[in-house]
């Protein structure tokens, strides 16, 4: 059985209490607003959420931005892989101490970078669904094309400001 490592992370909203996202489809970025605490919206399809831009469909754990997956990285480098190589350095420095010189070793350090921060920018227009009127999204502020419900897949005409 493996052992489990939980490391807390929290990520920002915006003003008006919304996420960011990205589809792992078209890539370009959006907000839902999460639900209860949880980094979701309401309960999704059996296939996941759509993509307010092209209208796929994919699974509720792969919306995460590249920056919130760059930052996932860096605190698992700073809190799993840095306490690790110290004490591999560690063991490796005993073993080349106890070899009576047959072992060298020399440490360079290895220092785990801080992770970045993220920051939730107040952009993006607000978009509200006559399907899923609690389920509001925001889009790109130049987003003129129909969009889609994260929630159902249903089409709207347009974005249009709440």
């Amino acid at each position: 059985m493996a052992d489990e490592i939980e490391i807390p992370m929290t990520l920002p909203l915006d003003s008006d209490g919304f996420l960011r996202r990205e589809c792992p489809t078209c890539e370009r970025e959006f907000k839902w607003l999460p639900a209860g605490g949880d980094v979701q919206p309401a309960e999704p399809q059996p296939g996941g959420y759509y993509c307010p831009y092209c209208g796929i469909q994919a699974p509720a754990d792969s919306w995460w931005t590249k920056a919130q997956l760059r930052h996932v990285r860096e605190l698992a480098v700073k809190e799993i892989v840095a306490p690790n190589i110290r004490k591999l350095q560690d063991g490796l420095s005993r073993m080349a101490r106890s070899s009576r010189g047959l072992i060298t070793f020399e440490s360079k350090g290895f220092e785990a970078d801080e992770p970045s921060e993220l920051t939730e920018p107040a952009d993006m227009q607000r978009c509200d669904f006559l399907c899923h009127p609690d389920q509001p999204l925001k889009v790109m502020d130049d987003w003129t094309e129909p969009v889609y419900c994260a929630v159902c897949g249903k089409e709207q005409a347009s974005p249009y400001p709440h």
